[in-house]
């Protein structure tokens, strides 16, 4: 047995042996190779050295970036890469730093003149008598900014001006504007009932946020009572079972609802030491919240009655409807000044799903057909909502780059840089990123000698306990000094 197996492995021997000679002793033939796909972005050869090379190399070489994804890259005044990391290639996580690809999108798209608009309207005249014999409904077109205070003014230029008596039919709130549902099926679900996490829907109240404030125990572990909840969301059933935490210990509370839900969960801990303390929650059903206060102004402050009596949806079609009142938010760059600064991802959300509305596609391929037409030639874009809150969003460096020094040299590129946050002496004008393990930037650096360039630096992988910011900043500086000295 021994024999015949060595006689085997001496055939399988000589068997590779006459085929690495029948392939070698033929003379090779030369391969064509592949033109490189050409991109949106060019890039810089291999060989051409940059002034930003060492201090990217040094500034990446801090052992706290250890185990990192880091790109960076930079864009000319005329959108040639003047440096890329070699990550800058890669499609990363954006965290909020896409919303400038979406509100970027929105002023060219849309145009700087844009509001949105709320509005009552009815199925019937109201009458000299004051009487509507029909519904009235309230309609939304997305705004995010609609407040309470915009519901006193709807309930009293019906009471007074209007002179409103009496609906024959019912108080409808019409929320068809956007499409179902109001979050995106990427949030996580210890995101969406916390007020960041808040859904679009096409009728939005207060930014969607309810304010929860609770009274801490005397002891860490001693239970947290919930006081109040304003405005308070319609009919909630809270399974509450929030506790006491150590003074200074802050905000550990997560809230967990679904659209349109009544069970509010609410689980965490609240800092003792303090006599009250707040957390931002969503509101889960703000159609159903405008309803039951515009309902209770109208018959309290006016004592307007409602018979609640059913009348056909095609009497309520908006079509033939009687046009009463309208509320327009503030314009487009008002928006996007508070959007950027406060990274407000319910304005980005309502920016995005009014593209897709008023473009008639979806909203993700709305906004990378545009940017797609304005030059850039995207590679693994993964565009999932307006804002950054999904982690699935990915985008390259490189491409987000790309977009913003594009939007800078649209028509509304000025009022864009306007609207972006001012740093580091106002060298830096840029939108921050952040999630756990996810920092990222995009912007505009300028340097000592007034030249303008645009970046992005983008990093996952971090570790939380990482102080990224002050290490950004110390990178931007080498990056300025750096152009300043070419």
């Amino acid at each position: 047995m021994k024999a015949a197996g060595v006689f085997k492995s001496l055939l399988l021997l000589s068997g590779w042996a006459v085929a690495a000679w029948l392939l070698f002793a033929r003379p090779l033939e030369p391969i064509a190779l592949a033109p490189p796909k050409e991109r949106g972005t060019p890039m810089p050869p291999p060989s051409e050295a940059t002034p930003v090379d060492a201090v990217f190399r040094d500034w990446s070489a801090d052992p706290s970036l250890a185990g990192a994804l880091v790109g960076f890259c930079l864009l000319d005044s005329t959108g040639k890469v003047i440096f890329s990391s070699p990550l800058a290639e890669s499609a990363l996580c954006p965290a909020s730093a896409l919303k400038t690809v979406t509100t970027a999108a929105a002023l060219e798209l849309l145009g700087d003149n844009f509001k949105f608009e709320s509005f009552l309207h009815s199925s019937a005249e109201i009458d000299g008598e004051g009487v509507l014999d029909g519904d009235l409904v309230f309609a939304g077109h997305g705004d995010p900014t609609l407040s309470s205070d915009d519901l006193e003014r709807f309930a009293r230029a019906l009471g007074l001006n209007r002179g409103l008596k009496r609906v024959r039919g019912r108080l409808l709130v019409d929320a068809s504007y956007f499409p179902s549902p109001p979050v995106n099926d990427h949030w996580n679900w210890g995101d969406i009932g916390n007020a960041y996490g808040a859904g679009a829907f096409g009728v939005n109240l207060d930014h969607n946020r309810m304010v929860l404030r609770f009274e801490p125990g005397a002891r860490p572990g001693d239970p947290a009572r919930l006081v109040d909840a304003k405005p308070m969301t319609p009919q909630p059933e809270w399974d509450h079972q929030v506790t006491t935490g150590p003074a200074g210990s802050g905000d550990r509370v997560t809230v967990y609802s679904e659209p349109y839900g009544r069970r509010v969960t609410l689980r965490g801990t609240v800092p003792a030491g303090v006599e009250y303390f707040a957390v931002n929650a969503a509101i889960p059903d703000p159609p159903k919240l405008v309803e039951e206060i515009l309902m209770s102004r109208l018959q309290e402050e006016f004592g307007v009655v409602f018979e609640g009596r059913p009348y056909p949806a095609e009497s309520r079609i908006r079509a033939n409807s009687k046009f009463l009142i309208g509320n327009p938010s503030a314009k487009l760059p008002e928006i996007i000044d508070h959007l950027h600064r406060v990274s407000d991802n319910l304005e980005a959300q309502c920016l995005f799903l009014t593209m897709g509305v008023e473009k008639k596609g979806d909203p993700a391929e709305v906004i990378r057909r545009h940017w797609e037409s304005r030059g850039v030639t995207f590679t693994g874009l993964r565009l999932i909502d307006g804002s950054g809150l999904a982690r699935a969003n990915m985008i390259r460096p490189l491409d987000l780059a790309m977009v913003n020094h594009l939007a800078r040299r649209g028509p509304h590129g000025e009022r864009f840089r306007q609207s972006l946050t001012s740093d580091l002496d106002g060298k830096v004008r840029s939108k921050l990123g952040a999630m756990s393990g996810v920092k990222t930037e995009v912007g505009f650096i300028t340097s000592e000698d007034s030249r303008e360039v645009t970046f992005a630096l983008m990093a996952n992988g971090l570790d939380p306990e990482v102080d990224f910011w002050s290490l950004r900043e110390k990178l931007l500086r080498g990056v300025a000094a750096k152009l300043t000295r070419q």
